[in-house]
């Protein structure tokens, strides 16, 4: 830490932390508590926030306008009705040709690939567990946040599933917890947005298959999904914190390249869309209000989600679309799949669970990390079996939090929501430092800077002691981590394990690099222990990660997933035996960390994963084989 003189402390009453986050937005949304305030105060505060909803405004309504004429053809939604997927008889099953298990990146750009291609009398659908989220609907209060989190953070349930249908999926472990969305875009609609290559070293490293070891193999995909996803860079000092931390990095390095206003999946302006503000996929969107609450979801419309590209696209080629079913497990049966799913049903004003079963000839896995690999977990049998590296080298993605605190010029990252009704703090990111390519690529780091979306204003004040957060900025780290996180069975339910990682090599050096550059902004460094020490990654990757060999990962460099009924088992041209069918497209067969927001890097393996997979004889039956 700096020798900056630091500000005095204010005392509070000794309280617990489930009443510090409960409470905490309200308490400071009217200024921070006195020192001689009674610990009833902070329960007046807690009762209050919580029961707190958010508020309707003219921007939801629009978003919301927009979001229903952009899918008129379908009913105003992207998403099939349930009834669809049960059989008109009997106690058989639905039978698709084609079933994708999730709808993030991976998933929906296999969806759009495979069903653009796909033969007469043939079909596809996504099966997604969460919501069919509708742009304006997203929660900007704290009491929302939590009545829309599918895991309990805290209490005897801590890291439980409480809330199946919720949006906001917290993993909580006891090294490292996860963030990601539950929701039928997958984390699209929850993450900040930047689209970043990695290090072309990455790929060079001996775990990647050797096919990818040269990222130009990969520039042709990250290209074609630049244009789907449109990406655009963030206007030159647009807002606050991008002027001060332009400042600031000026006073860490003056390398050209260090400071980089990155691309982003936002809709700026309106150069992608056509007179009737529609973009190039036909969805009608709005441009960025700058409001700051890309990260609990975008009520303006204005965020380049999967619901605005990919989706719409899978749905308009014949993809059928079914959201609120959880995939339990596969079984492996005569020539394709059996998937055994739960049907979560809350129309009638309570959650019930019914579970139903649908059969596919092809299945692509793509639930995120670490959902894949515990899906294939629980699949696994003697009958049925994976490499013996399913579950391992988990990877965080280097990702650490630390917040500038005391800073001397003023930042406003404050969000404020779809209403507006006050100046935003733009984007939840914007700018990346990339630091000096160093020598090993495990020292290689960037960190990016970020705006507190307005459900968390109040805590994050309160945790600052920063009143409008005017002299607060948000430090956000990657870096290449061991990967050496392990998903296990513990306590009734898949955690990550990883002993050691919170005294790991890679967060003491992102610790060191925020102390500089908090004093380049004049200000200090602080750790936010008040939530405990625990890592949180928002870009979790592996457990199912590609190799040349079942010794060494799950997938080929194509996806497939190995065969793993007896060792050593080699197929057409001496290559490891696969199970026919059956792929992984998604964050969780990245091999290695990237160091960078993964987005970019998931989409374009996943577009190659499924031309693949269209040019693949063993599946001419499928597919039309004129894929250019």
């Amino acid at each position: 830490m700096s020798d900056r003189r630091q500000p005095k402390k204010i005392k509070l009453p000794v309280i617990n932390r489930r009443q510090a986050l409960g409470c905490a937005a309200g308490v400071a949304a009217a200024g921070l508590v006195p020192s001689k305030a009674r610990a009833d105060t902070w329960e007046k505060f807690e009762n209050a926030e919580l029961h707190k909803a958010s508020a309707s405004s003219a921007l939801k309504a629009r978003a919301a306008q927009d979001y229903r004429a952009s899918h008129a053809a379908f009913g105003g939604r992207l998403s099939n009705p349930i009834e669809q997927l049960f059989p008109a008889k009997g106690n058989g099953c639905a039978h698709y040709s084609v079933v994708v298990i999730g709808s993030g990146y991976g998933a929906s750009i296999c969806a759009a690939r495979l069903s653009a291609q796909l033969g007469t009398g043939h079909r596809i659908c996504i099966l997604e567990r969460g919501r069919e989220w509708v742009p304006g609907s997203f929660p900007d209060t704290f009491g929302d946040l939590r009545r829309h989190s599918r895991t309990a953070p805290w209490g005897r349930n801590r890291g439980k599933v409480t809330n199946p249908l919720g949006l906001f999926n917290l993993t909580m472990n006891d090294e490292v917890n996860t963030l990601s969305a539950s929701a039928l875009g997958g984390t699209s609609l929850i993450n900040a947005n930047v689209a970043l290559k990695p290090d072309s070293d990455v790929f060079r490293q001996s775990k990647w298959p050797e096919a990818l070891r040269d990222r130009q193999i990969l520039d042709p995909y990250y290209e074609l999904a630049a244009r789907e996803l449109n990406l655009t860079r963030t206007p030159f000092d647009q807002t606050s914190k991008v002027q001060v931390r332009r400042k600031a990095a000026a006073r860490v390095s003056m390398r050209a390249g260090f400071f980089d206003r990155s691309p982003l999946t936002v809709m700026y302006d309106h150069r992608y869309l056509d007179d009737q503000m529609r973009n190039p996929h036909g969805v009608y969107q709005q441009a960025c209000n700058l409001c700051g609450d890309c990260i609990t979801g975008c009520n303006v419309g204005a965020k380049n989600t999967l619901l605005t590209n990919y989706l719409p696209q899978a749905k308009r080629q014949g993809t059928d679309i079914f959201t609120q079913v959880e995939v339990k497990k596969l079984v492996k049966h005569q020539s394709g799949y059996l998937i055994q799913l739960e049907h979560h049903d809350d129309r009638s004003g309570k959650l019930c669970s019914q579970p139903i079963q649908v059969s596919a000839d092809l299945v692509i896995v793509a639930c995120g990390s670490p959902g894949s690999a515990q899906i294939l977990m629980q699949s696994q049998n003697e009958e049925f079996r994976f490499s013996p590296k399913l579950g391992h080298n988990w990877s965080y993605n280097g990702d650490t939090i630390g917040f500038v605190m005391d800073g001397k010029f003023k930042a406003n990252i404050s969000g404020v929501g779809a209403y507006g009704n006050e100046c935003g703090p733009g984007p939840t990111l914007q700018t990346t430092l990339i630091y000096e390519r160093r020598q090993r690529l495990l020292d290689r780091i960037l960190i990016q800077e970020a705006a507190i979306p307005k459900a968390v204003v109040g805590l994050f004040r309160f945790l600052l002691k920063d009143r409008q957060l005017d002299n607060s900025m948000v430090m956000l780290g990657m870096g290449m981590d061991e990967g050496r996180g392990k998903i296990v069975w513990k306590d009734n339910r898949w955690q990550i394990s990883w002993p050691g990682l919170k005294d790991s090599r890679l967060r003491k050096l992102m610790f060191g690099e925020f102390d500089r550059l908090a004093r380049a902004h004049g200000g200090w460094y602080k750790r936010l222990k008040e939530t405990g020490d625990n890592l949180i990654s928002v870009h979790p990757l592996g457990a199912c990660g590609m190799a040349d060999d079942p010794s060494d990962g799950v997938v080929n460099h194509l996806g497939q997933v190995y065969n793993g009924s007896g060792s050593g088992q080699c197929g057409e041209g001496g290559r490891p035996q696969v199970h026919d069918g059956l792929y992984v497209a998604d964050a969780s067969i990245v091999p290695t960390p990237l160091g960078v927001n993964p987005l970019m890097t998931i989409s374009a393996l996943s577009e190659r994963i499924s031309r693949q997979i269209i040019a693949n004889p063993a599946h001419a039956h499928l597919f039309q084989q004129d894929v250019k």
